[in-house]
């Protein structure tokens, strides 16, 4: 793990303008745009459309100082556009990055390193599944974010052991955004990766109010459970995905 500090604010606040706006002019898929420049060279990539709930819990905090983090930020088809949306959406706001580069050594992204502190991202070179990662982040970085949004690796285990961890590091009444659970209907095993499983677990959590994972042990379940409601899961347009939302108690 290593951390980079913010070194300036190059990216603006821009009041006039709603997250969804924003998302389709800097052209990551969590907005709602059908036709971006990425669009041919991958067209079976569509958007998301989850800045429509982002916005539910995030618009009155938009004038407010606040702390966030992101994890999985370098998506190759648009890398670094929803840091530069989450800068350009709230006034005070302090960002935090995380992304392991796709496995690349930190050398060879030092430039993009400097140029994410130079938009106004505090900047952690961590891989999410690493347990180690986890304790040294946790040693450098806030433990009250307001808001935090997971946007990785898309692994299952990655997944549920990201927000088990971040239950350290949310504030009480803070929420937690878990992204692209596959529709285990229409989408399980379409991608490199499948979490159809997870989102079958989560679901299920929706309606028993209990999680049981099979990618934790029953301590880290009932430690989920303690620490975290779930709000609601919301199904894309396209019906590909979810977008679950967590609340911490």
């Amino acid at each position: 793990m290593r951390f980079f500090a913010k070194t300036e604010r190059f990216v603006k606040y821009n009041p006039g303008a709603t997250l969804t706006e924003l998302a389709n002019e800097l052209e990551t898929d969590k907005g709602t745009a059908k036709e971006l420049s990425w669009s041919e060279a991958w067209p079976e990539h569509k958007t998301m459309g989850y800045t429509r709930t982002y916005e539910k819990y995030m618009h009155m905090h938009r004038n407010s100082p606040i702390k966030f983090l992101e994890m999985g930020i370098c998506d190759k088809r648009f890398p670094f556009a929803s840091q530069k949306m989450w800068l350009s959406y709230f006034e005070n706001i302090d960002l935090y990055g995380m992304d392991n580069f796709w496995g690349d050594y930190l050398d060879n992204r030092l430039a993009d390193v400097e140029q994410l502190n130079f938009f106004g991202s505090n900047f952690i070179y961590a891989d999410q599944g690493n347990f180690c990662d986890w304790s040294e982040l946790k040693a450098v970085i806030p433990n009250d974010f307001d808001f935090i949004v997971e946007d990785g690796s898309h692994w299952p285990n990655h997944m549920i052991v990201s927000i088990w961890q971040c239950k350290d590091l949310l504030k009480s009444g803070g929420y937690y955004f878990m992204e692209d659970l596959q529709n285990p209907v229409t989408s399980r095993g379409k991608f490199r990766y499948d979490n159809a499983l997870l989102t079958e677990e989560i679901l299920m959590w929706q309606h028993t109010k209990t999680l049981n994972s099979v990618f934790l042990n029953p301590e880290q379940n009932r430690q989920l459970d303690e620490n975290f409601e779930l709000v609601e899961v919301v199904l894309d347009e396209s019906a590909v995905n979810y977008l679950a939302v967590f609340r911490k108690k």
